[in-house]
């Protein structure tokens, strides 16, 4: 990163990667489950196929409406490690968690360059950037696998290259912020929105204003077409996942059928997730760049794109709250930054107040988040349209589902398996089971007991059923069973044969 401004940059620069990537690879081995869905069948599954041919294919990979690169990545990933010997399910999907990490480690690193960028000096910089590292949200997020995550730290490092760019006007820099913004971009259609914000951010504070806007607005284009000219190799036409991500969401508008609203939303989200302190330092640190635009315009390019991001989203009637992921890390990074002003102008003694209010900032970066997300840290949210009878209209958490589907893999003489308990879409696909064997999913009692019916009757050695605890099994089917594990959330079976 520039030589990192200078060698006296370089060891706090590591620091505070080495602090964020450890808490990284904790958060990539205890929070395994999933968040949603596309979490697996959308990145994992897709990747596990190509490399290891064998995954559920949803939809969305059978018409085109989803990108090859992030899968690709993954998979190339996959590969690696398979070829380093990891064979177990579960070490080979926190080896893409770990992969997911190293990026989001160096966007904390890349955002100490910015405060420093922005005016800090050095130990303040620091100190105010280590709350990020042990974030219990950032950590959270950076471990998710999905292309929200994944996107994130390269809108994070465009706009770094953005402001190295608007105060020296290196080729290099206009360079990299294509790339970055570009890859961003292959990785989630959507973060266009974020690089549109960028080039206004550009043109309103660059020198050339005039010829920057247009370089970048070109380049970024180039990489669209990139992603186009890809469609041909893994689709057969150009530009098929824009196309039908287009019509899927824009023309047709089929994803506002899933759940639409209102504008707040985002808004609601962020007040119940984020401590007062945060957003209100976060805003009114916007509010001071904006009235001081003159004097802040790095401070200016690093908060727009995000803000403009997370407007439109809002403006969009179809919201989940990972859509704006990006913005959660905006939001903790300004808030660390307004408490790093604030003691730069009234602290007398400047050491003993920053160490003071960076300790303040740990609390509020972390303990909004911390009540709202700890109970999800290692477990599954279930979608409630997935759920029947006195489930209906209840969110239900299930855990060990996917070291449940790990378990079952494992098992050597294993050549068919079921889970039941819960359904397939909730499922670690093979991604998770990682075995060349058929194994099947159901929560209702009635696909319960069809499946057990044709389990028993179909008498083949090596089948294995999990029972999630808690829901019926079969009277009549318990003497075929033979209990092997019990994990506490599921148990194992093996089906017996009987004459």
């Amino acid at each position: 990163m520039r030589k990192m401004a200078n060698n006296s940059e370089l060891l706090p620069f590591l620091i505070i990667f080495a602090v964020s990537f450890l808490v990284r690879i904790y958060a990539s081995t205890t929070s395994i489950a999933q968040i949603f869905p596309d979490e697996i069948f959308q990145t994992l599954e897709p990747a596990h196929k190509l490399v290891f041919g064998h995954g559920f294919t949803y939809w969305e990979f059978k018409v085109g409406a989803r990108s090859w690169f992030l899968p690709g990545i993954i998979a190339g990933i996959y590969k690696l490690l398979d070829l380093c010997g990891v064979k177990d399910p579960l070490y080979l999907n926190i080896g893409i968690k770990i992969f997911f990490s190293i990026f989001n480690s160096l966007a904390v690193s890349v955002t100490y360059l910015l405060f420093r960028r922005h005016g800090l000096d050095k130990k303040e910089a620091f100190l105010f950037s280590l709350p990020l590292t042990v974030s219990y949200l950032l950590s959270y997020i950076s471990v998710r696998t999905i292309s929200e995550s994944a996107a994130l730290p390269f809108m994070v490092f465009a706009v770094y290259f953005a402001s190295n760019y608007i105060e020296k006007e290196t080729k290099k820099d206009l360079f990299f912020m294509i790339l970055t913004a570009g890859i961003a971009y292959m990785i989630r259609f959507q973060t266009c929105i974020f690089a549109f914000g960028l080039a206004i951010a550009l043109f309103l504070t660059a020198k050339k204003r005039f010829k920057a806007a247009l370089i970048f607005g070109s380049g970024y284009i180039g990489m669209m077409l990139m992603q186009g000219v890809l469609d041909i190799f893994t689709w057969g036409k150009f530009a098929q996942s824009l196309l039908t991500y287009l019509d899927y969401n824009i023309i047709r508008k089929v994803s506002d059928n899933f759940s639409v609203s209102p504008w707040y939303f985002f808004l609601e989200e962020f007040a119940e997730t984020f401590h007062p302190v945060t957003c209100i330092s976060a805003i009114l640190l916007m509010i001071c760049t904006v009235c001081k635009f003159g004097k802040n315009k790095s401070l200016f390019l690093f908060f727009f794109p995000f803000l403009f991001f997370f407007a439109t989203h809002s403006a969009i009637a179809h919201k989940q709250p990972r859509f704006v992921f990006a913005c959660c890390f905006a939001v903790l990074a300004l808030s660390a930054e307004s408490f790093a002003f604030l003691c730069g102008k009234y602290a007398k003694k400047r050491e003993n107040a920053a160490l003071f209010l960076s300790i303040l900032l740990l609390f509020s970066l972390d303990a909004f988040p911390h009540i709202k997300y700890a109970p999800l840290w290692n477990h599954s949210v279930t979608s409630v349209d997935n759920f029947y009878g006195h489930d209906k209209g209840k969110e239900k958490i299930f855990g060990r589902v996917l070291e449940t589907e790990a378990e079952l893999g494992r098992i050597q003489d294993l050549k068919r398996a079921y889970l039941f308990g819960i359904p397939q879409i909730w499922s670690g696909g093979y991604a998770y089971f990682h075995k060349n064997a058929p194994i099947s999913f159901a929560s209702k009692p009635e696909d319960v007991k069809k499946m057990m019916r044709k389990a028993v009757d179909s008498r083949r050695s090596g089948t294995y059923c999990a029972f999630r605890n808690g829901i019926d099994i079969p009277e009549e089917y318990m003497k075929n069973l033979d209990k092997i594990s019990d994990n506490g959330d599921f148990t194992i079976y093996r089906l017996r044969i009987t004459d």
